[in-house]
């Protein structure tokens, strides 16, 4: 296929190495050229402790990498016609109606004040997170109390909830700056998800597998893995306070 085994072995020794220095407990790695696989590989470990070979079929959380296919929905529904990228959210989302952007804000029990917003939020500003909304757990302080006050979840382990309960308590929290004037990432994905919902008639996970998962082939991705592939599903590690791998 023209590639260089030498230089794929480079692949081996980087990710060797990440391993080595427990930066990651193993990964998966694919170069395709021309439409032929030339080098598929799984390396380190899928369970540390046991020394468990990660194999190269193994599935992973892709957790917000789940934003860049949620965008890919919007965009389908947009080259249908269902929608315009400057259409106000609140055109499909009541709920957001006459958004308000926080003005004081009192960290001794999370009250605040609000003025309203000089514009509606658009399915663009969404889209680029620009729309003022804010994250649960890992967003601004102001506006991590007032979800948590509020249960706004981080978009993780909300099996027991539905996008439309989520997303309509979410319009009704304060934006953390006017609409289009700020960078902010945010739950605004979440809110295209139901969106997706709401334009289509379908659930977004069935959206998403009838319009991008079953046409391009990805057979493994899901909101919640079925039980027949549980045994391919990556150890999930993260790292305690003195850099070591933890499961």
């Amino acid at each position: 296929a023209g590639i260089s085994a030498d230089r794929l072995a480079r692949i081996d020794d980087l990710i060797n190495s990440y391993v080595s220095r427990h930066w990651i407990a193993g990964a998966t790695a694919i170069v395709v050229r021309h439409g032929k696989i030339v080098y598929y590989k799984g390396l380190g470990y899928d369970d540390v402790d046991t020394h468990t070979p990660l194999k190269r079929d193994a599935i992973f959380r892709i957790a917000s990498q789940t934003k860049a296919i949620a965008t890919t929905a919007v965009m389908i529904l947009y080259e249908e016609g269902k929608l315009l990228l400057d259409d106000p959210i609140s055109k499909y989302i009541p709920a957001f109606k006459n958004p308000r952007v926080l003005d004081k804000f009192n960290p001794a029990d999370s009250s605040y004040t609000t003025v309203p917003a000089r514009s509606e939020i658009t399915i663009r500003q969404l889209i680029t997170h620009t729309s003022g909304l804010d994250y649960a757990v890992i967003g601004s302080t102001e506006m991590r109390a007032i979800y948590a006050k509020a249960n706004i979840s981080s978009g993780i382990g909300t099996e027991k909830s539905t996008l439309e309960v989520e997303i309509n308590k979410l319009a009704a929290m304060p934006l953390g700056h006017q609409p289009g004037e700020a960078w902010t990432y945010s739950l605004g994905i979440d809110v295209l998800g139901y969106l997706v919902e709401v334009v289509s008639g379908k659930p977004f996970d069935q959206f998403l597998k009838e319009k991008i998962f079953d046409v391009i082939g990805m057979k493994d991705t899901y909101f919640y893995l079925p039980a027949s592939k549980h045994n391919r599903l990556s150890t999930f590690y993260t790292e305690n306070d003195t850099h070591e791998l933890i499961k």
